[in-house]
């Protein structure tokens, strides 16, 4: 372990463009469960009638909003929970004069916490507030619960997450910007992720430059490359590398 940890810190500083591709294992360690693992949140999402994935796709918010709102309540308050080690090493790294670039799957906001500044949503942000019908930015200090449970605006409108749903495409802007920066980078850090929801996991293989790194519980898909792959808490992994590498 130790010298996947100084390998990782060479890598880093032969790099210039950085880019952190996370997914929601990288916020495990902010206690916020993954989805697909046993006891996730695909799990606690799943009833009689619903699987996990279907209670967050659009479908299931436009025929039962009362049981999403529901659900979003119960499973998806970000209130309470902080940034990790891993979140905060790629801000860290960041002040160093490292160009790092965040693309994210999550939606729990916990990178711009940390104090990242170049961030990618790819599925939205779950602090953040729209119209339904018009995708208007709402103000999450106005909004209020009807009486049958959902949320709506000063003028009644239906209000819902600013986040992709299943059954919803992603952000076109959002994904060049995803692809171009992956493309240019030197360095490509995967955390937290199955590399399994696509569009998102088909960026990785953007990367062309040297350094592809995965720090990850589990492995992915044998058809990707990476010059270091650790099974690991990427937020203890990466607390070691920045204090034995990095901090002054």
């Amino acid at each position: 372990m130790n010298n996947d940890k100084e390998r990782f810190a060479d890598m880093i500083r032969h790099s210039q463009r950085i880019v952190a591709f996370t997914g929601a294992g990288i916020s495990t360690e902010s206690g916020i469960p993954d989805f697909r693992s046993a006891g996730g949140m695909f799990d606690r999402l799943s009833g009689r009638h619903f699987s996990g994935e279907e209670t967050l796709s659009i479908g299931f918010l436009e025929t039962y909003p009362e049981l999403f709102f529901r659900n979003y309540a119960e499973h998806f308050d970000f209130s309470q929970a902080l940034p990790n080690a891993a979140h905060r090493f790629f801000a860290a790294l960041e002040q160093t004069g490292k160009e790092v670039t965040v693309v994210t799957q999550n939606i729990d906001n916990l990178h711009q916490s940390a104090g990242s500044s170049a961030i990618i949503e790819l599925h939205g942000n779950g602090t953040r507030w729209r119209t339904s019908d018009t995708a208007e930015p709402a103000d999450a200090t106005t909004i209020k619960m009807d009486a049958q449970g959902i949320q709506r605006d000063p003028q009644g409108r239906m209000v819902r997450p600013d986040i992709v749903l299943y059954g919803e495409m992603l952000d076109e802007e959002a994904m060049d910007h995803a692809a171009a920066a992956i493309g240019a980078a030197d360095m490509l850090v995967v955390i937290g992720t199955s590399l399994a929801v696509y569009p998102a996991a088909s960026f990785v293989h953007y990367f062309k430059g040297p350094y592809a790194v995965l720090l990850n519980r589990t492995p992915v898909p044998q058809s990707l490359s990476f010059q270091l792959a650790v099974q690991t808490d990427a937020g203890a992994f990466l607390a070691d590398v920045w204090q034995e590498f990095f901090e002054k």
